[in-house]
């Protein structure tokens, strides 16, 4: 948010940008509706900047669970539980803020370096395809004339009870091993003690991306930067 605050291209006059994340606060405490997270958004964020719940028309979502047991290839893994509580915060959203229109998905950042079990390795690599089956889910759903698809994921229906799903910026990289399409590392100085959650320069990282995306994506950029188009 400060990044973007900071850019004189980004929409200033239309567009307010409100951050509603929770520190511990996991997939499972943002999944139905009715979880206290919603109302701390509502009366926290948006109310003392005098916004509703009705304004609110995109999202951002980056989640996850809390000390996750089963790794892929696993049927209980914990990559396919994270799927079908992606799918109940994309339908809670929907409930919560009905003109809700886009939700943007991204997983987890690196944590070959955590020193806790609170998202280690592999999981928080797997978190991406709970990402991508959640969004392919929704895709066959539509092209199946709205007949659910994937079980785990359920109704996404984006004519009814979800908005539109796509990916958001991809933040996994493999440690110091530069990232092929644009080099992107993540160092120890990247994280705080925990090795998981980013320190300053990861939260730069982060940022940088998050924002690079709104900036450019064709179906954001019309509405997040000054004299931008979208399709």
């Amino acid at each position: 948010m400060g990044q973007a605050a900071a850019d004189a291209r980004v929409n200033h006059t239309t567009l307010a940008i409100v951050n509603g994340a929770r520190g511990g606060q996991d997939a499972q405490t943002w999944d139905t509706a009715t979880d206290v997270n919603y109302d701390s958004v509502r009366i926290n964020r948006l109310g003392p900047l005098g916004l509703t719940e009705r304004q609110v028309q995109v999202a951002w979502v980056k989640q996850a669970d809390a000390g996750p047991r089963d790794s892929l290839p696993s049927t209980q893994s914990d990559a396919y539980q994270l799927e079908s509580r992606l799918a109940n915060i994309a339908r809670a959203l929907k409930t919560r803020y009905p003109n809700l229109q886009l939700i943007f998905f991204s997983s987890r950042i690196y944590a070959g370096y955590a020193t806790t079990t609170l998202n280690p390795e592999p999981y928080a690599y797997e978190s991406g395809f709970a990402v991508k089956w959640l969004i392919q889910g929704q895709i066959d759903q539509l092209a199946n004339g709205g007949t659910v698809t994937d079980t785990r994921a359920g109704d996404l229906n984006y004519n009814s009870g979800s908005a539109w799903l796509a990916w958001g910026p991809y933040l996994w990289a493999d440690g110091m091993t530069p990232r092929q399409s644009d080099g992107l590392i993540w160092q120890v100085s990247d994280f705080v003690q925990d090795g998981t959650h980013p320190s300053q320069s990861g939260q730069q990282k982060v940022g940088t991306m998050l924002l690079a995306f709104f900036k450019t994506s064709p179906f954001t950029k019309c509405w997040f930067v000054n004299g931008g188009t979208c399709p």
